[in-house]
């Protein structure tokens, strides 16, 4: 048995060793003191579905606009380089780090993190890899510039003949398995020896 102190109410809880149950909860307060996550082999596959995601989002256009018969699209790493061009340089930056290169950056090192420990042994770095993944984690912001292409697309459309390009069907579909990555992904199952096991 060891012991731990509740976020919410602060007394000491006795917790098993081998936690069977998929949730721990406080006996006082209810709330959660340990969530089991998904088995290794399913955040694996996520995690690679998110990278293959990735790589054809990165050419394919997301727009193409149609304005008094000129015809224009354009992928997001353009859009992005049309806003550094524009002088919004710090914008540009960082919506290059955080909604596009720290996603993918997250997914890469989930694997180099799971993959080993899926197959039976630790490697040495996975301190160093998961701690990169969780400040990573705290500037990811997929879902914002996700929100700002739509947010796009509804004031274009409004000037323009518009129509959505196969690279934001591919964002859509990677922010979905980022994000079901993200929440399948428990930390704590790093360190426990029986999550090895699934």
């Amino acid at each position: 048995m060891g012991l731990t102190a509740c976020r919410e109410c602060g007394i000491l809880v006795s917790m098993p060793e081998h936690l069977s149950l998929s949730q721990y909860r406080c006996p006082n307060c209810n709330a959660l003191l340990h969530r089991r996550g998904q088995p290794f082999s399913h955040v694996i596959i996520m995690a690679a579905a998110s990278l293959l995601l990735f790589v054809p989002l990165t050419f394919l256009p997301v727009l193409s606009l149609n304005i008094m018969g000129m015809q224009s699209e354009a992928t997001l790493f353009e859009a992005l380089w049309q806003l550094y061009r524009d002088g919004y340089h710090i914008i540009a930056v960082l919506s290059l780090m955080t909604g596009l290169l720290l996603p993918p950056i997250m997914m890469v090192l989930l694997l180099l993190i799971l993959v080993p420990l899926r197959w039976g042994y630790r490697p040495q770095k996975v301190a160093l890899y998961y701690r990169i993944y969780d400040h990573a984690r705290e500037w990811g912001m997929a879902e914002v510039y996700l929100i700002s292409i739509m947010v796009a697309i509804i004031k274009l459309s409004k000037m323009a003949t518009l129509h959505v390009g196969l690279g934001l069907y591919m964002f859509v579909f990677f922010f979905i398995t980022f994000y079901i990555t993200t929440v399948w992904f428990n930390p704590d199952d790093i360190w426990d020896d029986d999550a090895l096991l699934e």
